[in-house]
């Protein structure tokens, strides 16, 4: 499983939790909103049962009234029909007309009774003195009416007063419920705003302001500026996105760094296959007149050996001449060999023999001419199965670190010390200096890409890791200790091939 993939399924949306995920914050707020609605629907729901009931109750007590009115009236006109007739001479007939008149007065009167029981003795006196008047009326039981009549008189004075009393309180409070259905709608309107606003605020616009600082970031790393990284603490879909725009920008940190790396390389190899060229034909050109040289000096030196030179005497030494030039042939030839271009395969090389011919010709170098190299190679060495350019490159690496170390070194005298041997199933190369060694804070980022101890100008940063790449691709290590003030030591470690390698 790549990186990528383990990042993905750690930040799957479906691995967080609803009070983190913007899915869950929006589920959250539905829920609110929700729950709002409902509180606001019951609440208005209940104001308005409260109206209605108020308009229902003001109705009935308006037909009450209306009842009461009708009453009245009537209960008027018998009142007036008693007095007019109570002085009749014909009291048999007054008495069997009142009693209608009285009769048509019970049944307002009983549907009123439910209501207002003041009313219930009034009619049963009343219906007791229409029977009366209407078996054997008497000027006496028309007294008696009469008087029942004021005191219905009285107790429907007292009714109405109370049906208008309760119609007052129905109305006010009737106003009272319009007037606090009208604040809560507005309070609810109010507090639906702010809630709104609240959210827009601490949610939308934050978010908002998040993505786009993801864009503006995004945006930057295409151009090329994006250095720093996103700095949130969210923890929801927002936050897994800002995090994978950093992973993306350290991949493509690390992305770039190989391309240059790669870049540099291929750089290297090139300049080297150009100095190779450079080598050989500078080579070729010096071997032409070292030829004649070597001729001359040969025509010379049979001349001495006869007679016709002992006139110079011990001055003639043409053996020191054919001596240097042969010396001059044979660094030519050192490097015309070295120049040669080596196979990009992987092949047997012998290791200690690849060694000594880089080290022969590194010390052609100016940075050599004051260094004492001293090569221990361990004879019983077998094959190591690599690709010879790349250990060439490393161990050219290795040699000119070395020599920048002892640069303007005093006291000691400055000393590489280059050793092969066998150990734990392994070949080791080692690479030790005298020189001024590396300190401790900077020792565990000597492999870290364009990382140089060095002066500006005289280093990339790219030589160590470059050699830890190509040892790896080997199948080897690589590892460095170093004492500030005593020396650096560098020791490879390749494996010795099992037979049967292709």
């Amino acid at each position: 499983m790549t990186e990528t993939d383990k990042f993905n399924k750690r930040d799957e949306p479906g691995r967080l939790s609803l009070t983190k995920s913007l899915r869950g914050k929006a589920w959250l707020f539905t829920f609110v909103l929700a729950v709002y609605f409902v509180i606001v629907t019951i609440v208005v729901g209940y104001e308005r049962w409260s109206l209605q009931e108020s308009v229902a109750l003001l109705q009935d007590l308006n037909e009450r009234e209306e009842r009461l009115v009708g009453l009245n009236y009537a209960v008027s006109r018998a009142v007036i029909s008693i007095n007019e007739n109570y002085f009749s001479p014909d009291i048999e007939t007054s008495g069997k007309m009142l009693a209608l008149e009285v009769e048509a007065l019970l049944p307002a009167m009983m549907r009123l009774q439910a209501a207002y029981p003041i009313l219930a003795e009034p009619r049963s006196v009343l219906s007791q003195v229409v029977d009366e008047l209407s078996t054997a009326p008497t000027r006496a039981s028309i007294a008696d009416l009469r008087g029942t009549m004021h005191r219905l008189v009285l107790d429907l004075d007292l009714v109405t007063a109370d049906v208008v009393s309760q119609k007052v309180q129905m109305v006010e409070r009737y106003q009272r419920t319009f007037v606090r259905i009208t604040q809560e709608w507005i309070s609810f309107g109010v507090l639906a705003l702010i809630l709104i606003a609240w959210v827009f605020k601490g949610f939308f616009r934050g978010l908002a302001v998040d993505i786009d600082r993801v864009r503006k970031h995004a945006t930057a790393i295409v151009m090329g500026g994006g250095t720093g990284k996103l700095e949130h603490n969210r923890k929801d879909e927002l936050g897994m996105l800002m995090d994978a725009v950093n992973t993306m920008q350290d991949e493509l940190a690390k992305r770039d760094n190989q391309i240059e790396f790669s870049r540099q390389q291929s750089f290297h190899k090139e300049k080297m296959a150009a100095i190779g060229s450079l080598a050989a034909a500078v080579a070729h050109e010096i071997n032409n007149p070292l030829s004649a040289i070597v001729g001359v000096a040969q025509a010379i030196d049979h001349e001495c050996k006869s007679e016709a030179c002992a006139l110079y005497g011990a001055a003639c030494h043409p053996e020191m001449i054919l001596d240097q030039a042969k010396r001059v042939i044979q660094i030519t030839r050192q490097i015309s060999e070295f120049s040669v271009p080596q196979s990009q395969d992987p092949e047997f090389i012998d290791i200690n023999g690849l060694l000594r011919s880089t080290v022969n010709f590194v010390k052609f170098d100016r940075r050599f001419r004051t260094i004492d190299v001293v090569v221990e190679l361990d004879s019983s060495l077998p094959a190591v199965y690599a690709i010879a350019d790349h250990l060439v490159q490393v161990a050219m690496n290795l040699l000119i670190n070395a020599a920048d170390a002892l640069h303007g070194k005093q006291g000691q005298a400055p000393q590489i010390r280059v050793t092969t041997l066998r150990q734990d199933g392994q070949v080791l190369i080692q690479v030790t200096d005298n020189g001024e060694g590396i300190s401790p804070e900077n020792l565990p980022m000597v492999f870290v890409e364009r990382f140089s101890t060095k002066a500006p100008g005289r280093g990339s940063g790219l030589g160590l890791s470059l050699c830890r790449s190509l040892i790896e691709r080997a199948g080897g290590k690589i590892e460095i200790e170093s004492t500030l003030g005593q020396g650096t030591e560098v020791t490879i470690k390749l494996p010795i091939p099992a037979l049967g390698v292709d």
